[in-house]
């Protein structure tokens, strides 16, 4: 083939070496050819990806496979003006994909099953979908705010009576109470974490929900379905915040960041609750390894940092994942000199360390977001992890990896980083994006695929942002045992 000027297509500065040898690589790489390695899989959408514009704006929460086979991405939208969507929130529409990767028609969410903020998205056992995020009361006053929707796009009525059901946990200060993730247990009861303000201004705890298929809180979780989770690290501000929750054997287990007010940094912060919520003593029964600084947050609950506590940094936490024995790993970025990376660490049962690594999502001097992290296979703990995000010097690329149990790169996954463990594509087909790109959270296909999505800044449009969703298979053809052994997660 012939290859254009890099820069052109790219649209990329000379800022190192490194961007011209990627773009040249890029432009010009063939296909993987090893058995085991991944690929956008061409039997899905347009060339293996799915791009939809609409609105103020338009951003994919999820992309996830549906009980009864194929996938459905979640996508949130603004359209001011535009009697579908009330203005200055955030509406759902839905885009489901068969098995085979064909699409279907695009299903519009009543208007009434709106949001001030959308966050997160889960699909349980019967193909329901469960939207979180957050309503404004008044003023600075906001409470969780959960929506299920049927697979025709209908509220689900058997759900608190509409569809929707509001939590408030109304624990002082501004009352702020936003949900930032959602996960379905094995009785389709739905966890539901985020921020909730206590008292004082500058303290914020974990706030967790748990709700009955009918939409009611479940009074068999500390005694009225809601409590809170408290790391308060700083003298003054105790800023705490989850972003992730994963329910397995009956266990929630959440990640998040705990603000150390006294250093000025963010922590990783990680807590394991019962099913009826109390903590999980087992997890850092008295204390975990590496973290001597904060060993007194046990009996449940722990905060770690990535690398070296010297200098003193910020971390956060996008993702996380359980195996079937209780072992799990976070994703999320760490700052390094001048750059971002996104980290990757792995903990066993009892929460005590085990491994870490950083990625730069397969580019030097890059910035990288973090979308997912996922077991290969959670039923064993040789697995495999593969991390998903966005990356670039413009973050104008999408990326997975595939490391080895050890938290080292797998070899020939790929085309490029460490050891080709990295796979990268755009959401355009060639390379027309902008950049600015940021991932959603992956998830696990049925049938050997890796489900993932995202935003991104088409250069032809005028409007802010169009989601994009797309599919990753093992070059020719989805085998199970190649990228993932399971489909759900929870």
């Amino acid at each position: 083939m012939t290859c254009k000027p890099v820069f052109s297509i790219l649209g990329l500065s000379k800022r190192s070496t490194g961007c011209l040898a990627l773009a040249a690589l890029l432009a010009c790489a063939a296909q993987p050819v090893l058995a085991d390695s991944v690929e956008l899989d061409p039997t899905f959408a347009t060339a293996g990806r799915a791009n939809y514009s609409f609105g103020d704006y338009f951003k994919t929460l999820v992309h996830v496979p549906r009980p009864g086979g194929g996938s459905i991405a979640v996508v949130h939208y603004r359209a001011t003006g535009n009697p579908v969507c009330v203005d200055g929130r955030d509406c759902i529409a839905l885009y489901p994909f068969t098995a085979a990767g064909a699409a279907l028609a695009p299903v519009t969410v009543p208007s009434n099953l709106n949001f001030s903020k959308v966050r997160g998205a889960a699909i349980d056992s019967q193909g329901r979908v469960v939207v979180v995020g957050s309503i404004q009361i008044s003023g600075g006053d906001y409470d969780f705010r959960i929506a299920r929707i049927l697979a025709n796009g209908s509220a689900d009525l058997s759900f608190s009576s509409d569809g929707l059901n509001n939590v408030a946990f109304d624990l002082g200060s501004n009352n702020r109470d936003e949900a930032n993730a959602v996960a379905i247990d094995d009785q389709d009861r739905i966890v539901v974490v985020g921020q909730v303000d206590r008292a004082s201004t500058g303290d914020s705890d974990f706030g967790v929900a748990r709700l009955l298929t009918n939409g009611t809180l479940d009074s068999s979780f500390d005694s009225d379905g809601k409590l809170q989770v408290a790391f308060d690290l700083g003298a003054t501000l105790r800023l705490d915040a989850p972003y992730a929750v994963i329910v397995r054997n009956g266990k929630i287990s959440i990640g998040g960041i705990a603000i150390d007010g006294d250093l000025g940094v963010s922590r990783i912060g990680l807590a394991r609750l019962l099913e009826n919520g109390g903590y999980d003593a087992s997890f850092c029964a008295t204390s975990c390894n590496y973290m001597s600084t904060y060993a007194a947050i046990n009996n449940g609950r722990r905060v770690i940092f990535y690398g070296t506590d010297t200098p003193a940094r910020s971390d956060s936490l996008e993702a996380m994942a359980v195996n079937s024995a209780g072992e799990f790993v976070t994703a999320g970025t760490t700052p390094g000199s001048g750059e971002t990376f996104g980290y990757v660490q792995k903990f066993d049962v009892n929460g005590n360390w085990l491994a870490e690594t950083t990625t730069q999502g397969g580019i030097d001097a890059s910035r990288v977001y973090i979308g997912g992290v996922h077991w290969s296979d959670v039923n064993s703990a040789s697995s495999n992890v593969v991390l998903t995000g966005a990356s670039g010097p413009n973050e104008e690329f999408f990326f997975a990896q595939r490391l080895t149990s050890d938290l080292n790169p797998s070899a020939n996954w790929g085309f490029i980083g460490p050891s080709n463990s990295v796979y990268l594509w755009t959401a355009g087909n060639g390379f027309g994006d902008i950049g600015d790109n940021r991932p959603a959270s992956s998830s696990l296909g049925p049938a050997g695929q890796l489900l993932v999505d995202g935003i991104y800044k088409p250069a032809a449009l005028a409007d802010p942002y169009s989601a994009t969703v797309a599919r990753l298979r093992t070059v020719n053809g989805p085998t199970t045992d190649a990228i993932f052994k399971s489909g759900f997660e929870n």
